[in-house]
Order: structure tokens, then C-alpha cells, then sequence
């Protein structure tokens, strides 16, 4: 490829064109040029110095003027002090808040006693008081290895950006896969102080922090919420590289959440910077709004909280003042939820827990207000004084309403009101403002920040969700007419269980029909059915009508799930071998799966339950003995399916729940918040699934339909797409196969119709037409790997036999395509190349065949123009080809980790496949086989040298090689030899001593002086002093890397 076409032009040198020109950081090249040294090119001593001591000093000075020598020591040293028990993490939270608060140094005052005064080291007042250094090709080492980045920002010395990048044509994830997570383990000193992670390759990028998944990397699609939103690295770069914009998310968009016994680093999203920094203008602007700051709409799933954290801590730093927050919610279990939050992530204070600021009753919530907490966490029902006297304090009160539509009806509102008439108020929501929602509006004033339920799924923020009415599929299934007047009343019994019995009264025909016990009987067994055939799709959540309910469907389901395991074991012994497989691991899983009923505690409970006949204790016992919530959070936890009512419906984040069961009339906004259940993003999840048995969300749609509140017009406002569309893909996806292998004279017929050893046969032809191109490999596995995931939300009855059968067939090529060989370290390569090619034999059907009559090459015959023949005149020579690299790659797996000398072989390997891969002419295939028989022939030769070297072992063998010099005479190879041997078994021995040595200073030390003695008694006279140290350290960090334990 040419140069101009590299990832060097194309890529690397267009980011830092732009970083320079536009963005105004200082860009440099450091490959081959740097110069180590106090006086070099960058001021560093040696390649494993991350912190460029140079520019941090120099800042120091400049924002510091008081600061002198041994206070710049005393700075550096703690900056860079490392405790060995800490974690990567630990580390990087300990250095930001270092960097970001100042660094704490002693100051000796005049009458001797000595005072700490911080030394700040980034001015974020004025960001272009700071320098900006971006370098390119940047040589990093750590304890053993080198490594060579691609990016690295710093600003005043200090590493905070690295960025990795690919070709164009080579997909984003091999950014994280191949080098971010090999830089973690060789070069961990990079990330001591990092603050952003960038992978792309030019046309996608994707933004993440130390610690994420790759799954939780987020692309920065936008530089104004209006924007439609580009993925290209110049967009990310032109939103978090500016340099305000730069020290802006530093400083005020980082978060440590420590919930959970675990940290987590957390970067704000896209849309989160975008809507906090609106709001936080709104703030600024808060007397000109009479207090209304907006409404902040980011649909559930797109990390709300973590946004009321961004904006608490970004007003608390850079808006003079001590405010007091008054965080509000109307429920217990989303006060805490949200108070813990605030807790686990230190805007309380470290080590401060949230307790002390939870308002325990009306009187203490007035107290609290009197004074000036920085925070307060309340439910609204605590605003229950109406004769208190309005409160003037002579700071700022903000007030953040959590689930805002909830909080501002009634006689509590107008109270809080009344109390704090000059507080600043923005309610956050999950869902948007109805025609209806007048309310919420008057209190907070219109949309500050909107981000709807398209534009989340288009970010990758949330996952689509499918809509499924299962309801109208059950014969003589009867629903009531779902009333505003019903749903209204079902929700005030959730909220008072005092008004249970008005609701039971005024809508008891309605009540009797959803709870009649045919219908429950009939929905039950159509969720068993149904769930259990999305087996493999995660965790179901079914929300009934009320408490008695969700025990009676709890009983009914556990009921027809036994029963259904039984079909299933009749079906086995009908069953052929591949379908009883799956039937297997189906039983095996149902079988495991576990339920639990999750409903709050009431008054009289035993006595309501027994009325129906109901044991409540042992569900009871269930919910207070174990941590129910966390067991389902839990993808490996067996408890997969909840019954619920009104718990867990909102502010409960399950990242894999998939599927969502409706049998409760719901409001608007609770119906979305609980649907929303299903959206979060996790790993191997592409969508979430509504099914409802009760039609609710027809109302749903119908007040989207109605929506016209501040509608910023960004998006449709239906959170849910009918599970037909999910179908219809599933049918495109298959065709557009379909079309491509008949384009290719080969139909998935032939496959689905053949028997035995023909459909082995047929799979093998399918995977070899697929195999002919990288481009068809990659186009095949996105279509399969695609139809794999939508496949798991579909039941049986929801395509035909003959597109399950194509299904099937699919999955079949793609497995044959994926399968690998079996490891060959200890084989001959050549009689392995011998049996890839005896494998792919045409397999004819013939009845009663003897396996020994099936054709097999002579092994003792291997020559290459008998390989040569036997390739040409076979069909799959795709197949072949893609098992012979594979092989070779194990091969050169092992011989590079026994041997890295050998590092010429890997190159000629990958430079024959990238040759194969450029040429246009496929019919280059068989000089491609050739090269490779070639190479795999000179392999095998190289993995027997040791044995003509006269040597034990490969071992043996590789450390002679690091040793060797062309210039020895036969008696000084002889005593090199020797060397080697007895390196390598007293090596092992000494290492064998130890307990984790690599991990201990004095064990280090100790394996390091034991080769330095070998060699300098042992090796020949011709070997000097410098040369001895040279390959003293070689051999050391081949030791480090191979041998971490003996066995």
C-alpha cells in the first residue's frame, strides 16, 4: 500500500494536523528523534519516564510563586509515588485528585513550625495559560517490555490523553483487543495518570476510561445537541481536545463510583456533557429565570443520576457561592438509591456517608434548611408542614428533582413552594412532558436538555426494544377496557395501600376479569412457552396487578414450567443428535432457572394471603434472608425471572434484562419508566423485548401521539418498535445469504435437505465459498452474528418451519467457519499439513461406509509436488488454505515464545497472507499454498535444530541463540553450550525456591545476580565486560517473561 494510504498519513498525521492547527496543541514527532537527557528532546532521563518533568516543574513555578526547590522534590515525589499494593485504578484515582486539587507541600513558616500549602499544577480557570503537548510515536517502556504509542496528550507535563489508531480498513476493536489491553499489561506506567482513552481509525472512535469494557467505550458524536452527529475522529477530537473543553471534563466531569465494594471510573457520555453544561448555564442565568432552571429529559437507561452528579459537582467548583442541594424523590427506595450514589462517588465527602444528610421527618427537614448542608436528600411527602415560615437563606438553594413529573402535584409541592420561594429548581426525568403535564412544567419551566429515546439508541446509549402484543394471540383471552379513570386508581393503590380497597370497590367487574384464574392459568402457560424458547436471550421481569397476583402467577408458572420440561424430555427421545443437543442444554437450564416474587411488606399480609389460599412466609423468607436485587443483577445467577407489581419498576438498573412481561395497567410515565427496564446496554445484548398481555401500550402510543409539550423535534418519541420489524430484519438478513451463496451457484437447500455425511459435505462447500475473500468472511460473519442475536427474541410460533431450517444452516456454516484445530504443539508439522488436506476430501454418501476405507494419504511419502497435486484437484481450497494459516500460526505461537529470535519466520508468515490478500487475481491461491508448505517445512526444520545442536530441549536451544556470536571458534561454542545448559536448569531451580518472584524486589534481584555470576565465570574470553552486561540483560527479560513459575 502506499505511504500517502498508511495509518500513519491517513490517520495519525490528520489528528495531529488538527490538534495543532485548529485545536493549538504543540504536536511532535518522537521516533528516532528524541533525545533522552535532562537537556533532550522532551527532558527525559530514560524511556520508562511517563511525567515530563520538565513542563510539570515549569508550571509549578509559573502558578505557584512562593514555591521553591525542595517543594517542587517534595511535589514530584508524591505525584509520582506508586505503593505496590495498589491497583492500576487506585493509583489513577489517587493522581487525579492530586492533579486536580493541587499537590499538598510543606511550607516552613518564619517562627519554624512548618504549615501545608497546595500547589496547583493545571490552571482550568484560564485553559490557555496551560501547554498542550500532543506526541507522535512516542517509545515507552515498562519493567521488561517496549512498546511505541501512537498518540499521547499532555498538559503541563502530565499524561492525560492517549490515543490508539488504526488503518481505515481495519475495524475499531482491534484498537482495545490488540493494543490498549497489551499497553495495561506491558507499559502500565502510561496509565498512572491518564484521564482519556481514544481508539479509532480515522471514520469511527470511540471514547473510554482505565478499567472500561469495550462494550462501555462511547463515540462523541456531537458538538451542540442540535448537531446530527458525525463518529469520525475529527468530531471527537473537535469536542474533548478544544482546550476548554479538554479541562472542562477533567476537572468536572470525572467520577470514581465506589459502589458496590468495586470502583468504577466514570466519564460523562456525549449527551451528558452536552445537557449538564446547558443546565449549567440556565443556573447562571437563574434570576433572570425566576429560579426556573428546566427540564432535563435524558431517556431512562442514559445515566440520569450519574448527569445530577455532574451538575452538583460542576456548580460547587466553578460557581461561587455554598449552595445547598436539596435532592428530591418520592419514593424510599430512590432516596436511597440516589443519596448512595452521591455517597459511593465522595461528592459528600470521602469517607462522609450519606445518612447525615437524609431528612428523617418533616421537622428535620426544616432544621436542615435552616442551615446550609451542601446536600439534602428528601422525599417530597416530607414537606408536610403548611403553616412553616418561608425560609430567605443567604445562599443559593437548587433544587433536583429526580422522576420531576411525580413530585409536583399536591399539597407536599405547594408546601416546598411555600418554604423556599428563592430556590433554583431543574427536575430531571427519564420521560418527556405530556399534554397533560402542565405541572411540570409551570415549576421548572420548559426543556433544558432533551435526549429521546431515538437518539439514545442510535448513540448506542440504550439497546432498541421490540414490542410484542401477545395478548390478542391467546384465544378467548379478555381484557377489560383500560380506563385514564382505572389507571389512575391503580396507581394511587400502589402509592396508599389505604385506597386498595376504594379501587376493589369502584372497578371490581374490571379487577375480577384481570384477575380471574383461566386468565392468569392461560397467560402463564403462554409465558412458559414463550420465555422459555428466548432461553438464551437473559433475565424476564412479569409485572401483575398487585401483590396476591404476583403470588397466584408465581404458582401457575412454576405449574406449566415443570410441565414443559417434561414435553421437552419426550421430545428427546425423538429427537435427532444435533436438535437433542440443544434440546439438552434447554432442559439443563430450565431446570436451573430460578423465580422469586419481589413485593414490599404490608400490614396483615398472612391474613390477605391465606383469603386466596396463599403462602406469603416462604416468599418473605426469600426476600429478607438473600439479596435479591444483586442475584439478579447477576447474569450468572440462576434467579432469572422476578414477579413484581410496583417494586423494581423504576430506579432499578438490571443490565441483563431482556425481556419484559406487561399484565398491569399503567400510567404514561411509569409505563415508560418500567419498560425501560429493558433498554440498558450489556455485554452480547442487542435488544430488549416488551410483551404485553393487557394492551397498555396502545395507551402508551396514543399519548405520545398526543405529546406537545417543548417537543424539540429530535427524535421520534415512541420507545418501543412492533416486534414485527425485528422479524422482517431477521427475513432480510436471511434472503440477502440466501441471494449471496446462489449468487455463488450453491443454495442453502442442498444443505438443508442432505443427511449425514452429505450435509458435512455441503457445510464444508458453503464455508469454502465463504472463505474465498476477507471481505466475504467479514460480510457472512455480520450477517450471521447479527441474525444469531435477533434469533433469541423469537418463540416458536413466530416464523415458519422452512426459515428456522435456514436458520439453522446459517449458524452451521458459521461454526465450521469459526471452528479451530486442535492445539499441534507437540506434532509434526507436516504430517498436520498432510491431515488438513486428507480432511477435505470429498466425503461421498455411501451407505455402511468403513472409516478405514476412506481415502488417506501415505505419511511416509510427504513430498511437495504430491501436496501440490493433492491441493490442486481438491474443491475447498479456501478451507484448506484458512486451516494451513492457523496452523502455522499456533506453531509460530509456541517457536516465538520458546524462541524470540525466530521473530523471521513470523515476518515472511505475514507477509505472504498480505501478499494473498492484495493480489486481485485469486487464482494466486496456489502459490500461496506453496509459500506457506515452505515455510512450514522450514519451520519443522528449525523446531528439530536443537537436536543436531545436541541439546535437550528447545529451551536449551533459544538461550544459546540470545548468547551467540559469528565470531567463535568450534572450543568457545562448545563452552557456550554449556552455558546455556546450565543457565537454564539452575534458572529453574532457583526459581522453583521462590513464591511468585517476579513479584518481589529481593527475588528479582536474586535470579538477575544468579545469570550475571553464570555468565561471567562461564562464558568464553572473548565476551567483555559491556557485552556481559548487554546480554546479562537479555537474557533477564526473557527469564521475567517465560518463566513466572516452573512447574
Amino acid at each position: 500500500m502506499s505511504y500517502d494510504y498508511s495509518e500513519n498519513i491517513l490517520v495519525q498525521e490528520s489528528a495531529g494536523n488538527l490538534l495543532r492547527d485548529e485545536l493549538g496543541w504543540d504536536v511532535q514527532f518522537a521516533y528516532n528523534t528524541e533525545k533522552l537527557g535532562k537537556d533532550g528532546t522532551f527532558g527525559r532521563e530514560n524511556y520508562k519516564d511517563i511525567l515530563l518533568t520538565r513542563y510539570f516543574e515549569k508550571a509549578l513555578k509559573k502558578y505557584n510563586p512562593w514555591i521553591n526547590e525542595n517543594q517542587i522534590i517534595e511535589a514530584r515525589q508524591l505525584l509520582e509515588k506508586r505503593l505496590s499494593t495498589s491497583s492500576l485504578l487506585q493509583l489513577n484515582e489517587k493522581k487525579y485528585f492530586l492533579i486536580r486539587d493541587g499537590i499538598p507541600v510543606t511550607v516552613k513558616k518564619d517562627n519554624g513550625k512548618t504549615e501545608v500549602k497546595t500547589a496547583i499544577v493545571i490552571d482550568f480557570q484560564n485553559p490557555e495559560n496551560n501547554y498542550f503537548l500532543a506526541i507522535k510515536e512516542l517509545k515507552i517502556h515498562g519493567e521488561i517490555y517496549r512498546r511505541r504509542t501512537d498518540i499521547v496528550g499532555f498538559v503541563n507535563g502530565i499524561p492525560l490523553l492517549f490515543i490508539e489508531l488504526k488503518k481505515n480498513t481495519v475495524d475499531v476493536r482491534h484498537a482495545y483487543d490488540d493494543n490498549y489491553t497489551d499497553y495495561q499489561d506491558t507499559i502500565p506506567n502510561l496509565f498512572y495518570y491518564n484521564a482519556f482513552l481514544v481508539l479509532s481509525n480515522g471514520t469511527e472512535a470511540k471514547l473510554g476510561t482505565l478499567g472500561s469494557k469495550f462494550e462501555f467505550f462511547h463515540e462523541w458524536k456531537r458538538l451542540a445537541e442540535g448537531d446530527e452527529g458525525s463518529v469520525a475522529l475529527e468530531t471527537m477530537l473537535r469536542g474533548i481536545c478544544k482546550k476548554e473543553s479538554f479541562l472542562d471534563l477533567f476537572e468536572n466531569f470525572i467520577l470514581y463510583d465506589h459502589s458496590g465494594g468495586r470502583t468504577a471510573k466514570i466519564l460523562a457520555r456525549n449527551h451528558q456533557y452536552l445537557g449538564v453544561n446547558e443546565a449549567i448555564k440556565a443556573y447562571e442565568r437563574r434570576e433572570l429565570n425566576k429560579g426556573k432552571l428546566g427540564v432535563f429529559w435524558h431517556t431512562q437507561g442514559s445515566g440520569k443520576s450519574y448527569s445530577m452528579l455532574f451538575f452538583a459537582k460542576k456548580v460547587r467548583r466553578k460557581i461561587q457561592g455554598t449552595p445547598t442541594f436539596v435532592v428530591l424523590t418520592d419514593r424510599e427506595e430512590l432516596n436511597t438509591q440516589i443519596s448512595e450514589t452521591f455517597e459511593n462517588c465522595r461528592l459528600l465527602g470521602k469517607d462522609v456517608k450519606a445518612s447525615q444528610f437524609i431528612a428523617t421527618s418533616g421537622e428535620d427537614l426544616v432544621e436542615k434548611l435552616k442551615g446550609n448542608p451542601s446536600f439534602v436528600f428528601t422525599l417530597i411527602q416530607k414537606f408536610n408542614k403548611s403553616d412553616e415560615k418561608p425560609i430567605y437563606p443567604d445562599h443559593d438553594i437548587i433544587i433536583m428533582s429526580d422522576e420531576a413529573h411525580r413530585s409536583q402535584y399536591g399539597i407536599f409541592a405547594d408546601n416546598m413552594m411555600k418554604l423556599l420561594p428563592t430556590a433554583a429548581r431543574i427536575g430531571f426525568t427519564g420521560t418527556p412532558l405530556l399534554s397533560s403535564d402542565n405541572i411540570t412544567a409551570r415549576t421548572f419551566g420548559g426543556y433544558v436538555s432533551v435526549y429521546d429515546f431515538k437518539r439514545a439508541v442510535e448513540d448506542g446509549a440504550t439497546v432498541p426494544l421490540y414490542y410484542e402484543n401477545r395478548g390478542k394471540k391467546i384465544v378467548d383471552l379478555e381484557n377489560p377496557e383500560i380506563t385514564d379513570k382505572i389507571i389512575n386508581a391503580i396507581e394511587n393503590a400502589d402509592l396508599d395501600i389505604s385506597q386498595q380497597a376504594k379501587l376493589e370497590a369502584e372497578f371490581a367487574k374490571e379487577i375480577h376479569l384481570l384477575t380471574a384464574e383461566p386468565r392468569l392459568r392461560s397467560i402463564a402457560q403462554d409465558f412458559v412457552r414463550h420465555y422459555s424458547d428466548l432461553w438464551t436471550s437473559g433475565k424476564s421481569m412479569f409485572v401483575c396487578l398487585n401483590k396476591v397476583t404476583c403470588v397466584r402467577m408465581y404458582d401457575y408458572v412454576q405449574e406449566y414450567w415443570k410441565k414443559e420440561i417434561e414435553l421437552l424430555k419426550i421430545q428427546l427421545k425423538h429427537a435427532s443428535q444435533q436438535d437433542s443437543l440443544e434440546i439438552e442444554k434447554k432442559v439443563r437450564w430450565m431446570k436451573e432457572t430460578e423465580m422469586a416474587v419481589v413485593i414490599s411488606q404490608e400490614q396483615n399480609e398472612v391474613q390477605t394471603f391465606k383469603k386466596w389460599n396463599l403462602d406469603i412466609k416462604s416468599h418473605r423468607l426469600k426476600m429478607e434472608k438473600r439479596e435479591l436485587d444483586k442475584e439478579f443483577k447477576d447474569s450468572k445467577n440462576p434467579l432469572r425471572i422476578v414477579f413484581v407489581c410496583a417494586m423494581w419498576l423504576t430506579g432499578f438498573d438490571v443490565k441483563c434484562l431482556s425481556c419484559l412481561y406487561l399484565d398491569k395497567p399503567l400510567k404514561a410515565h411509569t409505563l415508560m419508566q418500567t419498560i425501560a427496564r429493558a433498554n440498558r446496554v450489556n455485554e452480547g445484548k442487542s435488544n430488549g423485548l416488551i410483551v404485553d398481555y393487557i394492551g397498555i401500550v396502545k395507551a402508551l402510543r396514543k399519548a405520545l401521539a398526543d405529546y406537545t409539550a417543548n417537543n424539540s423535534g429530535t427524535g421520534t418519541m415512541d420507545p418501543t418498535v412492533d416486534k414485527d420489524v425485528l422479524i422482517s430484519r431477521i427475513v432480510e438478513t436471511i434472503g440477502k445469504i440466501d441471494e449471496y451463496f446462489k449468487g455463488r451457484d450453491f443454495y442453502l437447500g442442498y444443505l438443508i435437505n442432505a443427511d449425514g455425511f452429505k450435509k458435512l459435505s455441503f457445510i464444508q462447500d458453503a464455508a469454502n465459498i465463504v472463505c474465498d475473500s476477507e471481505e466475504d468472511k467479514r460480510m457472512f460473519n455480520t450477517y450471521a452474528v447479527e441474525i444469531h442475536r435477533l434469533m433469541k427474541y423469537i418463540n416458536r410460533d413466530d416464523i415458519d418451519k422452512n426459515l428456522r431450517k435456514q436458520y439453522e444452516a446459517i449458524l452451521a456454516i458459521y461454526s465450521e467457519i469459526k471452528k479451530t484445530r486442535k492445539s499441534v504443539d507437540n506434532t509434526d508439522l507436516m504430517i498436520e499439513i498432510n491431515k488438513i488436506i486428507s480432511d477435505y476430501v470429498e466425503i461421498e454418501h455411501i451407505p455402511y461406509i468403513n472409516k478405514e476405507e476412506m481415502k488417506r494419504l501415505d505419511i511416509s511419502a510427504i513430498n511437495f509436488d504430491f501436496l501440490r497435486r493433492e491441493f490442486a484437484k481438491n474443491k475447498r481450497k479456501n478451507l484448506i488454505l484458512r486451516d494451513l494459516e492457523e496452523l502455522i500460526q499456533q506453531k509460530l505461537g509456541g517457536m516465538l515464545h520458546n524462541n524470540p529470535d525466530r521473530i523471521n519466520y513470523y515476518e515472511r508468515y505475514k507477509q505472504i497472507i498480505s501478499d494473498y490478500n492484495n493480489e486481485q487475481d485469486r487464482a494466486t491461491i496456489e502459490k500461496t499454498f506453496m509459500g506457506l508448505l515452505a515455510l512450514a517445512n522450514q519451520m519443522s526444520y528449525e523446531e528439530q535444530r536443537y537436536v543436531r545442536e545436541g541439546f535437550s530441549s528447545d529451551e536449551e536451544l533459544s538461550l544459546y541463540d540470545m548468547l551467540f556470536r559469528e565470531d567463535l571458534n568450534k572450543n568457545e561454542i562448545k563452552k557456550l553450550k554449556e552455558v546455556a545448559t546450565t543457565l537454564l536448569s539452575q534458572i529453574k531451580a532457583k526459581i522453583a525456591e521462590c513464591d511468585h518472584w517476579t513479584d518481589k524486589q529481593e527475588t528479582k534481584a536474586t535470579i538477575d545476580n544468579l545469570i550475571r555470576d553464570i555468565l561471567w565465570n562461564g562464558l568464553p574470553e572473548c565476551y567483555d565486560d559491556l557485552s556481559i552486561s548487554i546480554y546479562r540483560k537479555r537474557i533477564y527479560e526473557y527469564v521475567y517473561t517465560r518463566y513466572k513459575e516452573v512447574a
